[in-house]
Parts: structure tokens; sequence; C-alpha cells
């Protein structure tokens, strides 16, 4: 553990005596009908607020810092509704260097332990800073791609909801000269494209992915996904069925008019309810895409309890592992969570288990975090490493996996 120090300089804006919680994602939810313990106090004589924690010297944590004109009760989180209002009135840390966009659309600030593990990709602070709202200019702007093409037609837009919020869909593809003059590509079966399609496209697009990734573009095609507004989400990505149907409606469009890649180098990421999405494209419908990374995932879906129990898809896992059967899994999974997951930690490892009882599973990976872009970021970046370990190795017998 190391000790941190969080500070906070009165703006006079909030009174004489207002709550300042510095809100550590995850970490701070996990005790949020006793946010005491979070609360900053004042620095005698001084403007200043400050908050002593230990936190884990390997921990990859976004936060925000919440300041409020009335003292917050210790119970602020006992209500859903009422929690939501405190994360809806959080702020970046002006003293913190790096910042990033999370899944609520806000900006959060990142608490990066000296032991921490990152990834290349995502090490240091992007150069457009918190402004930061598209990944790459219009003309690639160095990213490694070239133009995105939008894919956003009837086929993806509307999904069966007329009137609906139009989604975002983007390829990003590097510019092949041989390609654009319709020549044929010859490449070998180890140098094949691979597709990466990220979930929550609008999250990533803010978090600079395009530009994170674009050394990879030499080998992989990049489809980003919009999920829409919250209520599109949860309906889309919520169900099965749905979640299905839009993946394999966006690779359609991806591939109309374009060379096809190989499902077996198709990787989906999602995250949370993405996180299940992704998972189950790859199992149900390996012909389509054979591989994921199941970040964080929501594995309680269809259980019947929000947040709680096994949900279908385990159930579905544990009932094959009961009968007798003769063709295995063919997918490929990366399955990653935070320690301070609680409930979702049982269930990725649950899920990693059954897969590796498969011969499904690539990697299982824990990381000291929350339900965090913070981690997620670096956890896309090495689950397509795994995966292009074992593509590989796939080729090469006498490399591991």
């Amino acid at each position: 553990m190391r000790e941190a120090t969080f500070l906070w300089r009165d703006d006079r804006q909030h009174g004489p005596s207002p709550s300042v919680l510095i809100h550590l994602n995850t970490l701070t939810d996990n005790h949020r009908t006793h946010i005491t313990p979070a609360l900053a106090d004042r620095v005698p004589g001084t403007s200043w607020w400050a908050l002593h924690v230990l936190l884990p010297e390997d921990g990859l944590v976004g936060y925000r810092i919440v300041v409020t004109r009335d003292r917050l009760p210790d119970d602020a989180g006992a209500r859903r509704e009422r929690w939501k209002w405190v994360h809806a009135h959080g702020r970046p840390d002006v003293f913190s260097p790096e910042h990033l966009h999370d899944g609520f659309g806000f900006v959060s600030s990142l608490w990066e332990g000296p032991g921490a593990v990152t990834h290349p990709e995502w090490s240091t602070a992007s150069a457009d800073g918190v402004a930061a709202a598209l990944s790459v200019d219009p003309g690639g702007g160095g990213s490694g791609y070239g133009h995105g093409v939008e894919l956003g037609g009837a086929a993806v837009a509307d999904f069966d909801a007329p009137g609906d919020h139009v989604r975002r869909v983007t390829l990003w593809q590097q510019d092949r000269i041989g390609e654009r003059h319709g020549t044929e590509r010859k490449e070998g079966a180890g140098t094949q494209r691979g597709l990466l399609v990220l979930l929550d496209g609008e999250t990533w697009r803010r978090n600079d992915v395009v530009r994170r990734l674009g050394a990879r573009a030499a080998t992989w095609d990049l489809l980003v996904i919009d999920s829409g507004d919250p209520a599109m989400r949860a309906r889309d990505l919520g169900d099965p069925h749905r979640s299905r149907e839009l993946l394999i409606r966006c690779l359609e469009a991806a591939q109309d008019g374009r060379p096809r890649w190989s499902p077996q180098r198709v990787v989906v990421a999602g995250q949370s309810l993405g996180g299940v999405a992704a998972a189950d494209l790859v199992i149900h419908r390996p012909d389509i895409a054979g591989r994921a990374i199941a970040q964080s995932a929501s594995f309680w879906l269809g259980s019947g309890l929000r947040g709680e129990g096994e949900g279908a898809l385990l159930a579905w896992l544990r009932r094959r592992a009961g009968q007798e059967r003769s063709e295995p899994l063919s997918a490929r999974l990366v399955v990653q969570c935070g320690v301070h997951e609680g409930v979702l930690r049982q269930g990725a490892h649950a899920f990693a288990e059954l897969l590796a009882a498969e011969g499904a599973l690539l990697e299982y990976r824990e990381v000291r975090g929350g339900h965090d872009y913070a981690w997620w970021r670096h956890g896309v970046s090495w689950g397509l490493d795994a995966h292009e370990r074992d593509l590989v190795s796939e080729h090469d017998p006498t490399v591991s996996r």
C-alpha cells in the first residue's frame, strides 16, 4: 500500500462548510452507504481540503472530486438516484496530469500507483488532454490509420427503432495502395489482417483509441460501434438476441464491398454489458467472430436480479459442462476483471474456469482496480497482445501460447 493525498482548494462558491468527497471509482462505491472515510477535511487556517488514504501501489483508479454546498450525509449512496446525483456532480482534479473519459460521459482523473502495470500504448498522457473528443483529425492525424469510413446506414443506425438515437459506426483501416487500386492482396496465413471491434464507441473515441492503437494499423483494422444513450445501450446490450443482431449487422456493413476478415481474426471487445455481448457472440456465433476480450462483464445478466447471481451465459456453459459432446468450443476468449468488483469478479472467475475446461480460455487477468476505463484501456491492448500471440502459435507450433 502507498500513502496518497488528495487536495482541493476552496473556490469560495460553496459556502463556509461544503462537503468535499474524493470519489474513487468502485472503491468509494463499495462503501457508498458510509462515505465519511472518503470526505476530505479542511486544513486548519488555510483554504485547502485534504484527504489522506492508503491505496494499493499497483492500482489504476479513476476518480472525481464532488463538492457540495450542504454536508453530504454518511449514507449518501443508500438510494440509487441520490448516488447517481453524486456521480453527476463530480469534477476532474485540476492537480492531476492525466484525465480520461468514463462510461457515464464524464471526465475523470487518474490515480496510477507507482507499481501499476500499464501497456505502452496507454502509458503516456494524450497530447490533446481533456478536451480530446475525436481520436484523430479527418485526415488521419498520423495515427497509422487512414480515413475512417462511416457505416451508419439504416442497417445499423436505427436498429428496428424508427426515430431512435442514430448510432455511429466507423471502420478505420490503414490506407493500403494495392487495395485502393483494386489489386489483389497476397498475404501468407500468418500475415492476414485482423479486425478489432469495440463496443461503447463513444467513450473509446474520446479516450483517443484510434491514435493509441495506430501502431497496429498495419495488421489490425478497427471497427468502433457507438452504443447510444443509456436507455438505448441497456436495451441493445442487455438482450443477447439484440446484441448479437447488432454486432452481426455492423460486421456485415463493414465487410460490404471490402476484403473479408476470417472469423478467427475478428476480436470483439466489450466492457460490463458489452463484455457479456462480446462473449455471447463468439461463443454462439464463432462463424461471425471467433475471439473476444470480455472486461468486467455483467455475467449476472439473465439471473433475474440486477447485479446478483449467475446469468444466462454462465448457466448455459454449466449445462454444457454436464453433457457429453463431441465438438469443443472453437471460440478463444480473454477474460479480465478488477479485483474490487465484487460479484462481477466472482462471475468473471467462474466464467474463466468454465472456459478453461472447454479449452477456450486464452487468458484470465485480474487488475488492481474497479469498473473503470482507467485499466480497461490497458486491458484491451493486453488482450489484443494475447490474441496476436495465439494467432502466431496457430501457424507456428514451436511458439508457446
